[in-house]
């Protein structure tokens, strides 16, 4: 598709977030939330429609969107704002009315066009109730499951349009993609996965927590594995917004071991919001029999100036288990600014020993530390560059007292882009990190370009160097990698995406028993053939080598019929295998049925 329009619908612009609905020539649909963070959340859905009406070089397109999906209070008349988008893919410009750019922070909200509707909208139907059933057949053992854990119902009820209600009953999440392939292979820390569940998917963000930066959550969702049940309810106002949300874990037991304990968790939520001045009031809770932990976290965001802000993250935690009672904070400063297309923004930090967010999740405590970052985005002509930019960083972190030297880092990346549909990006950094009572220094440098010109077919290509710190021989090694990446959309019916990335580390001790060369892939194919039948299959794969285990493969194949409005039916088989031996084991291969039905 060469061409696509969109909607954006602002209900509350003091909580700066957009809803918006995008129309292809096709007929294709795809809707998400632009967030405060000017990112896109695509999780969200709709249940909007549209018509279009193609002659000659003019589109019109009618779009209906039904405002039961949308979240906002009051009554008549109805103050909103909106954002008209065309996007022609072929020279990558945008059309946007009224002018706007993501590079306009929040003023990207405050210019939207101004829209009034007097009319009282009233709601048709204020609730939805949605069980489901689900059959599995485990090819392996070839059996059969269906029991009452294979039945569960979703319940959403809406008291008023600013206030949403949704229960989950034994919540299946079996039509969710695999999560992809990342490089665990030289990690110092536990992975995390992102969120793509839709409960834990909201429209607006009432809690607050989604995290402050990648070494710290307060509330990291995937800990909640298998629900018994999840509750939330959410609310907005002209002034304030609230929530709570509560989630009983199944607890899971492996060969007489605890993998997943039954903890029970909430979380309730008050942020107080203005033009220039909110915060964030959030208190989390997880417990258990003999244990609890809470933690009260309090952010303040005051915007002094245009585009210059000074905000707070205050979390205090507590964490009794059994008779031993431990108490901690973790405290971060910061202040942004921009002025034309440069910005800025410096933060400090201080986090106590004991600082314990059971809900989330911290890799080091005991430390204070500091940022400090700059950027430029510009937009100098059409004609050579289209855009170009920078950014600097600094990092430091020490230990409270001893001041020991955690880690210290700083960087470089600069980048451009073409009219002809290039992307190119490169970037240095350099550092020192702490490791068992030792200082390591490391560097790294890569390069990397993309070309998008075609739909059918963009690419990417990019590669690094360095040397990096191997944390299970506490030694440096020269590294490099490559990265591979294509995409496109083969017809109106058929898309796919596909990525490599090879890592290479030089001069490891033979006798370390490490691999020094490995691939690790991610594939994903789409089928749409109505917006109502859709295949989603992926591939996951890596060779990294340990012990035994050679090679790892993962696929899975979803199939998604909405026979009805709001009504599926799913069908899909996943499966995992491992190469042990140089003979290919499969871990699991399963395959499943579910039907959800509304009402």
């Amino acid at each position: 598709m060469q061409i696509s329009s969109d909607c954006k619908s602002i209900t509350d612009v003091k909580n700066y977030y957009a809803y918006m609905f995008y129309a292809f020539p096709l007929g294709s649909k795809y809707d998400g939330i632009r967030n405060s963070n000017l990112n896109i959340d695509s999780g969200w859905n709709s249940t909007y429609e549209y018509e279009n009406d193609i002659s000659n070089n003019l589109w019109k397109c009618l779009m209906t969107i039904p405002v039961k999906d949308l979240r906002f209070y009051g009554k008549s008349p109805y103050n909103w704002k909106i954002i008209l988008t065309r996007h022609i893919y072929k020279d990558d410009y945008y059309y946007s009315v009224p002018y706007g750019t993501t590079k306009m922070k929040k003023d990207y909200f405050r210019k939207a066009k101004d829209i009034t509707i007097k009319e009282e909208i009233t709601k048709s139907r204020n609730y939805r109730f949605r069980p489901y059933t689900i059959i599995n057949y485990d090819a392996m053992d070839k059996d059969i499951s269906f029991d009452w854990d294979n039945v569960g119902l979703d319940f959403s009820f809406n008291p008023s349009f600013s206030t949403k209600v949704k229960l989950s009953i034994n919540p299946d999440f079996s039509d969710v993609p695999m999560d992809t392939e990342q490089d665990i292979y030289n990690m110092r820390f536990a992975p995390t996965y992102q969120e793509n569940r839709y409960f834990f998917i909201e429209d607006l963000d009432v809690f607050g927590v989604g995290g402050n930066g990648s070494s710290e959550k307060v509330f990291y969702s995937r800990h909640i594995m298998q629900p018994i049940y999840a509750f939330k309810i959410t609310g907005n106002t002209a002034h304030y917004s609230y929530g709570f949300l509560s989630a009983f874990d199944k607890k899971v037991t492996t060969d007489g071991e605890v993998t997943n304990p039954d903890d029970l968790y909430n979380m309730i939520a008050y942020k107080q919001k203005g033009e220039n001045f909110n915060t964030q009031f959030t208190l989390l809770n997880r417990m258990n029999k003999d244990y609890h932990n809470e933690v009260l976290h309090i952010q303040p965001n005051w915007e002094f100036i245009k585009n210059h802000s000074l905000w707070a993250n205050v979390n205090l935690s507590l964490r009794r288990k059994e008779n031993d009672i431990e108490k901690g904070y973790y405290g971060l400063f910061g202040y942004n600014g921009q002025k034309g297309d440069i910005g800025w923004s410096t933060c400090f930090a201080k986090v106590s020993k004991n600082y314990a967010p059971d809900m989330g999740w911290i890799n080091v405590t005991d430390l204070y530390a500091y940022n400090l970052n700059a950027w430029q985005n510009s937009e100098p002509n059409k004609k050579f560059l289209k855009e170009y930019g920078w950014s600097f960083w600094l990092h430091k972190a020490a230990k409270n007292k001893s001041n020991d030297l955690l880690e210290q880092n700083g960087g470089i990346n600069f980048w451009f882009n073409t009219p002809q549909n290039i992307n190119c990006w490169t970037n240095f950094n350099m550092g020192k990190e702490g490791y068992e009572n030792k200082i390591y220094d490391w560097y790294n440098f890569s390069i990397a370009g993309k070309w998008y010109k075609l739909e059918e077919f963009g690419f990417m290509v990019g590669g690094g160097s360095g040397k990096t710190l191997i944390y299970s021989l506490s030694e440096t090694h020269r590294k490099a990698y490559l990265d591979l990446n294509c995409w496109g959309n083969i017809s109106r019916y058929f898309s796919y995406n596909i990525s490599a990335t090879l890592k290479k580390y030089f001069d490891l001790p033979t006798d370390a028993d490490l691999d020094d060369e490995y691939w690790i892939g991610n594939a994903g194919f789409n089928i749409n053939l109505s917006n109502n039948l859709s295949f989603t299959n992926g591939l996951r794969f890596n060779n990294y080598e340990y012990e035994n285990r050679t090679m790892h493969l993962g696929f899975f194949s979803n199939f998604r019929w909405e026979f009805k409005p709001d009504c599926n039916l799913y069908l899909g088989y996943k499966t995992a295998s491992n190469e042990i031996d140089q003979k290919l084991k499969s871990d699991y291969k399963q395959t499943y049925m579910k039907i959800s039905y509304t009402f």
